[in-house]
């Protein structure tokens, strides 16, 4: 257990200035990282850790891939930006590539620069569209940053503390989150035949104006708990939004493109959103993201409720281009069948962690993208925030870097990775598991990680 971090006085100083100069959420240690290469990152000390987190779930290609890093050269040489009234061949080609890969006619994109504006546009576009102005949201949902979409976000943590005067009041929160494993009406699937989705109707009648313009959902809820729905679960949501005269916005700024073993996480179930929204994985990390709809919408809302969104940045040059790139790359490389390949041998030894831990409640996910859920035992599944913080510390040692938040660790490496990187990292992660049970470290604080994060006295 003496095991423990060791920082070059440059490094140490580093997190020193970070911590006094950067406003922004860290976990401890403080690693400051300085290069990438494939499914790796390193410290400015040169130590190697892999990369559970893809980025923020952008690098689905990894870091410095080739072809993208060439991209950005040409493209640094020829147009970085241009002003918002005018448009370029790779945004154009990027959009029409988009497009080419989605179902029915979803078929015009507005562009964004992060996922929360993504989503506001696809809300705007819903309001515009209806008429009516009613936002419904599933609980457990998280779909961004900014006022309105924080409006509709509902997992925990310290992020709408004191934010209430200022969000939009026309919305509800009124979607039981379809988690088997933590069941919000205490059944069981499938014989409960969803009826947390019948229940959330019911509170829709109690808790909307009755004028709703659009119910969003993120297709997989990742923050809330990677609560992956039942089959019939979006197709009866999608009924849902029809009997009220609603749209249905789906949310996969954290799942497309390929990471759940499909180009869009909603082709795995048999149903058709007015309205998808794109970031993360899409964007390669820079500030390209999106909102599709149809041309009927687009036609109709066009002057209204300030569409289509502009601003300075959307669809500029340079992640235009790279992003294009890395999109044609993942088609070329077949990666959807990839993830769905390579996810069925992650979820198969992450599997094998969860029979031989009982902190290790469930498994849950699609593809390479997965999630543990830390319990204080099997039986009752109480969360274990101070232990999932001690796993992901301890896995940082051992040389793998995650997302943990609360008592949720996700698993989400770059598209690239091999089954013999799998099999190294399931193999540091039970090692990072094991220092954990045994109670190390013994001081945790947790709460400076993340707007998600819990109290500590919660952990008690």
């Amino acid at each position: 257990m003496s095991k423990d971090f060791s920082f070059s006085n440059r490094h140490i100083d580093l997190m020193e200035r970070d911590a006094k100069t950067v406003f922004g959420w860290r976990y401890e240690p403080r690693i400051i990282l300085e290069s990438g290469k494939g499914v790796f990152v390193t410290d400015v000390d040169g130590n190697d850790y892999y990369d559970l987190t893809a980025g923020m779930m952008c690098m689905v290609l990894g870091h410095s891939h080739p072809e993208l890093t060439e991209t950005i050269r040409e493209q640094a040489g020829k147009l970085v930006h241009e002003s918002s009234w005018y448009s370029n061949p790779w945004a154009i080609e990027f959009a029409e590539l988009i497009t080419s890969t989605l179902p029915g006619n979803l078929k015009v994109v507005n562009f964004a620069v992060t996922g929360s504006e993504a989503n506001e546009i696809a809300m705007r576009m819903a309001i515009a569209k209806t008429g009516k102005h009613d936002i419904v949201s599933v609980l457990r949902g998280l779909h961004g940053g900014s006022l309105a979409v924080e409006a509709v976000t509902s997992v925990g943590g310290e992020r709408k503390g004191g934010l209430g005067p200022l969000m939009m009041p026309a919305r509800s929160n009124a979607i039981l989150a379809p988690f088997c494993f933590r069941c919000p009406v205490n059944l069981e699937y499938p014989s409960c035949d969803i009826d947390c989705l019948k229940l959330s109707e019911d509170m829709m009648e109690h808790m909307t104006s009755k004028s709703v313009a659009a119910i969003i959902a993120e297709s997989i809820l990742v923050p809330g708990g990677m609560i992956v729905p039942p089959d019939e679960w979006l197709p009866r949501m999608r009924k849902l939004a029809d009997d009220w005269g609603s749209l249905l916005i789906l949310d996969e700024a954290q799942l497309a493109p390929a990471r759940t073993g499909k180009l869009w996480a909603f082709e795995h179930n048999d149903v058709m959103p007015d309205i998808v929204t794109f970031a993360k994985g899409m964007s390669v990390g820079l500030a390209i993201c999106g909102t599709v709809t149809t041309p009927e919408i687009a036609e109709e809302v066009a002057g209204d409720a300030g569409l289509p969104w502009a601003g300075t940045y959307p669809a500029d040059p340079l992640p235009s281009a790279v992003a294009l790139k890395s999109l044609q790359i993942v088609l070329r490389d077949n990666l959807p069948a990839r993830a769905e390949k390579l996810g069925i041998i992650l979820r198969e030894k992450l599997d094998g962690l969860k029979e031989r831990y009982e902190c290790i409640g469930d498994i849950r996910g699609k593809g390479l993208y997965q999630m543990l859920d830390i319990v204080t035992d099997k039986k009752s599944k109480t969360p274990d925030y101070a232990m999932a913080e001690r796993f992901r510390y301890n896995a940082a040692m051992e040389g793998v870097i995650t997302i943990c938040v609360k008592n949720y660790m996700r698993v989400a490496p770059p598209l690239i990775i091999t089954e013999a990187e799998i099999d190294d990292v399931v193999g540091r992660l039970e090692t990072a598991l094991k220092r954990a049970v045994a109670g190390y470290p013994e001081d945790i604080d947790f709460s400076a990680s993340s707007s998600l994060a819990a109290r500590p006295a919660a952990a008690e």
